[in-house]
């Protein structure tokens, strides 16, 4: 395994770079393939909040029925640290990751999620409504932002698009992925800009 490691001249103390060092964020971290479990389990013995996005499912084997934890995002862990501690992780303490760089700055820098967003993004994953489903007449166009304003979701921002027919409400991660989700207008409310 290869170590990267970042190193800072002790001649260049730049304050604005220790401080956001402490700042808390949720990091995107890229591991092995089927390695995301194990990963998140030695996070958190390490004491570091982890998110893996994961849903069950019932899987059939010949001789049995059994319900399995499937990850969602295969390949992606969220770490919520400081990116001195995130950084760490795989130089110091030996965790197999590798942080995803966001390519769309000027500097090449950690992928981090925007705490808002990962919220919504988790609200999102929790929601188990099978019913939402749209079958009124819409009179958003495509791009709008909007809030979701009643049902599990509620409270969610996104923005509308369109789809084979269909409007579909949208869950941004900036740079990573989108979720899309079928829900009824009424449940709907403008973002004013």
């Amino acid at each position: 395994m290869q170590r990267w490691e970042r190193h800072i001249s002790p001649c260049k103390n730049n304050s604005k770079e220790m401080a956001s060092n402490q700042e808390i964020h949720w990091f995107v971290a890229r591991t092995r393939s089927r390695q995301e479990k194990k990963i998140r389990q030695i996070v958190e013995e390490m004491g570091i909040e982890a998110y893996l996005p994961v849903k069950e499912e019932m899987r059939q084997w010949h001789d049995r029925r059994k319900k399995v934890e499937v990850v969602l995002i295969p390949g992606i862990i969220f770490l919520h640290t400081d990116k001195a501690t995130a950084l760490s992780l795989p130089n110091e303490r030996g965790v197999p990751i590798r942080f995803a760089i966001n390519t769309t700055l000027v500097r090449h820098e950690v992928m981090t999620v925007p705490s808002h967003e990962m919220e919504n993004f988790m609200k999102f994953l929790c929601s188990n409504d099978d019913e939402l489903q749209i079958d009124e007449e819409l009179i958003y166009i495509p791009g709008t932002k909007v809030r979701i304003v009643r049902g599990p979701m509620a409270g969610v921002e996104g923005e509308l698009i369109r789809v084979e027919n269909k409007k579909k409400v949208v869950v941004r991660l900036t740079g990573l992925i989108a979720c899309s989700l079928e829900i009824p207008m009424s449940r709907l409310e403008k973002i004013k800009d």
